[in-house]
């Protein structure tokens, strides 16, 4: 009798590990995009994406939201996948950033529209330390130019972000 209560233990133990051992990682991790606007901090809280990579990553855009600001990026490869680097904002090449507050624009980068001449304002960088089809990973910063509306211009100042895709 002992030695089927004993066998029985082993089973339930064996039972019980192979369970906890076959259980899936779940990432816990949750996408951010936070900074500072003229010193003053933010962490997005609502509308962090980023493209998916499903045709490859080309090009790049991500986004967050938190009031009064939403903060836009665009990055082009240029015909080669965005790889771990830092992309300088430059004439020529379509990298940019644009941060809204309220109702105003603030740009940095280089933009290109087809019913208009392409236009380079203020200056700026994007670091991407990691990127997969899972997330993409990296630092910014920029200066803007300075706002017809306002007369003003912005410094974002210790970007950073970490944003799930797909």
């Amino acid at each position: 009798m002992k030695y089927i209560m004993k066998l029985s233990s082993i089973v339930i133990a064996c039972f019980v590990l192979s369970f906890s051992a076959c259980k899936k990682e779940t990432d816990t991790s949750t996408s951010y995009l936070k900074g500072k606007v003229d010193g003053v901090a933010f962490e997005c809280n609502s509308d962090i994406r980023a493209t998916t990579g499903a045709a490859g990553d080309a090009t790049i855009f991500f986004r967050g939201d938190v009031s009064p600001w939403s903060f836009r990026f665009y990055l082009d490869g240029q015909g080669s996948d965005i790889t771990a680097g830092t992309y300088n904002f430059q004439t020529g090449i379509l990298r940019n950033a644009v941060v809204y507050q309220n109702n105003d624009g603030y740009a940095a980068g280089y933009f290109c529209d087809p019913f208009a001449p392409c236009v380079f304002y203020g200056s700026g960088k994007i670091i991407i330390q990691e990127i997969n089809k899972k997330y993409i990973k990296g630092t910014f910063e920029f200066v803007t130019n300075v706002s017809g509306a306002t007369g003003t211009f912005k410094t974002v100042t210790d970007g950073e972000f970490h944003i799930k895709r797909g």
